[in-house]
């Protein structure tokens, strides 16, 4: 939130302290040129190895703007927009100085709910992450979040809170005995996925599961936004399932057609 700005270097110095130097910022409303700026002079210029901000669109977005970022913020890897009038992806651009991958969507988030889809074009075959997903739950090990209204979590989506960012020092929530439990669960131990030969390659979703099982009080159900069958072979959309449909309906997820092409974390 925008009133959330002028607290970032604070977390941002607490995310240091932790050991983690790659940071993903959030705004469901639009940033103009002056709040980039003001978000960027919040960055710590030590230890931060990169970011990637997302945020909405609006007519002042262009490679002028692109190109004087990296002055403020050289940490700056990737630019996310939706609410775009059009969609495309753009890799970073030496000769118009623009240094990090911009990404363009028309759909329109308001919330995290976007996130958790499993597709072929969101596979991930860099040997890090694939020893990574080997070994530790591939999307929430070693992850730590602070949704809109301040409360950390695993993850923005996720409904358990460790304690709120104005009173919980980050520490203290790592620290709470239940905040790693899902960090080693890993595709070889969840349903469905545990037969499946992209298990490794795939980002996991513990927000957004089919809730069908638990195992030693841990969600160990299959991604509900995944729409493959490992024994078939085959991949269909998962969102008009008839079998998934009343547990889209208790995460209240919005059709894909409005959220098409929108796993941006």
């Amino acid at each position: 939130k925008y009133s959330t700005i002028f607290n970032l270097n604070n977390y941002l110095i607490q995310l240091e302290e932790l050991g983690c130097f790659d940071v993903s910022i959030i705004f469901y409303e639009l940033l103009s040129e002056k709040l980039f700026i003001d978000i960027f002079n919040q960055i710590p210029q030590n230890r931060i190895k990169s970011v990637e901000i997302l945020s909405k669109w609006y007519d002042g977005i262009n490679d002028s703007l692109f190109s004087s970022i990296n002055e403020f913020c050289p940490q700056i890897v990737k630019l996310s927009f939706f609410a775009c009038p059009f969609e495309k992806s753009e890799t970073w651009d030496k000769d118009k100085n623009i240094l990090f991958d911009r990404q363009f969507v028309s759909t329109d988030i308001t919330n995290f709910t976007h996130c958790g889809k499993v597709e072929p074009k969101y596979f991930n075959t860099h040997i890090n992450k694939v020893l990574e997903a080997i070994n530790h739950n591939s999307c929430l090990h070693k992850k730590i979040a602070i949704d809109t209204d301040g409360n950390i979590k695993n993850c923005p989506a996720v409904p358990e809170s460790f304690g709120n960012i104005k009173t919980t020092p980050l520490r203290e929530a790592l620290n709470r005995s239940s905040f790693k439990k899902y960090w080693n669960l890993t595709k070889d131990n969840i349903e469905v996925c545990k037969d499946c030969e992209f298990r490794y390659i795939c980002t996991d979703c513990r927000a957004f599961t089919e809730r069908t099982h638990i195992s030693n009080e841990m969600d160990i159900s299959k991604p509900l936004k995944c729409g493959y069958d490992p024994y078939l072979g085959e991949w269909k959309e998962w969102s008009i399932n008839p079998l998934k449909q009343k547990t889209i309906q208790y995460y209240k997820i919005k059709p894909p057609s409005k959220e098409s092409g929108s796993n941006f974390i």
